[in-house]
């Protein structure tokens, strides 16, 4: 049997402090009455990653991706060629005009991408 009270269902501990058993609490509740510095030109964009920015200015570019599925025998490396319709944060979208098909793949997967394009930075 425990020697202190501990419910790990009651959440409401970590506002009182928690005790041991020793009388010393480990959790000490702090209060603060100043609000959180942010600034006021902190723009949505900012959380998006580089390489997202530059392949969302690159959409409708030709495209070569590179891919390695290291768990899949078949689809071990592949290469998806097409144009680069819409890019995402963990995916993108590529139609491939001459077979006439269209990908949406995890960007997980990727190694490198090569444009058969100048690229907009």
């Amino acid at each position: 049997m425990n020697s202190y009270n501990y419910n790990p269902y009651d959440l409401d501990y970590l506002n009182k402090g928690y005790n041991h058993g020793n009388g010393n609490p480990s959790i000490i509740p702090t209060e603060s009455s100043s609000a959180p510095n942010v600034g006021p030109n902190i723009s949505p964009r900012m959380n998006t990653s580089y390489a997202e920015e530059l392949l969302n200015k690159n959409i409708g570019k030709n495209i070569k991706v590179y891919m390695s599925f290291s768990d899949s025998i078949e689809w071990r490396d592949r290469i998806f060629e097409g144009s680069l319709e819409a890019w995402g944060k963990d995916f993108f979208l590529l139609h491939n005009l001459k077979e006439n098909k269209w990908y949406m793949i995890w960007t997980i997967y990727i190694d490198f991408l090569e444009f058969s394009e100048n690229v907009v930075i």
